[in-house]
């Protein structure tokens, strides 16, 4: 530790080890949590919307089994993800940046699914690398070397 008036080192003589900062791990929970949210929403607003999605009731009632599916997985993976945060909870860093990038991901996952382009799928996932801290530090300073606008 510094102190802020001498700019003398101190030593941390505590006892007990200072507590760790959180991994990328919630951070990449929160964007599938978000992805999976997003697209059960739109799976759910397709099914009311549109004729052409299914054939018949059966595929109807499957997409919106689907969509629940994803639901209960987007909570799942959300509360692992705050549990895992320790003590940075309140930290929006973690929250805003990946939800943001999981939303943008399961829009164009949806349309993709909805518009058969499987050979497409698996493209959007490849924004999660924008998820993880240490690139989006780089990427902070790479555009705004000054400050740290998306941590």
């Amino acid at each position: 530790m510094t102190s802020a008036r001498t700019g003398i080192r101190r030593r941390n003589n505590a006892p007990v080890r200072p507590p760790r900062p959180a991994t990328s791990v919630p951070d990449f929970l929160f964007a599938l949590a978000m992805c999976a949210w997003v697209m059960a929403a739109i799976f759910v607003v397709a099914t009311f919307t549109d004729d052409d999605l299914s054939a018949g009731n059966a595929g109807t009632d499957l997409a919106r089994l689907f969509a629940g599916s994803l639901v209960l997985a987007g909570v799942c993976g959300f509360l692992i993800g705050v549990m895992l945060l320790r003590g940075e909870r309140r930290q929006a860093d973690h929250y805003v940046t990946p939800v943001i990038i999981g939303a943008v991901i399961g829009t164009l996952e949806a349309v993709l699914f909805m518009w058969p382009a499987e050979a497409f799928l698996f493209a959007p996932f490849a924004l999660l690398i924008f998820v993880f801290r240490p690139v989006r530090r780089h990427l902070s300073k790479m555009v705004h070397p000054r400050s740290d606008i998306f941590r």
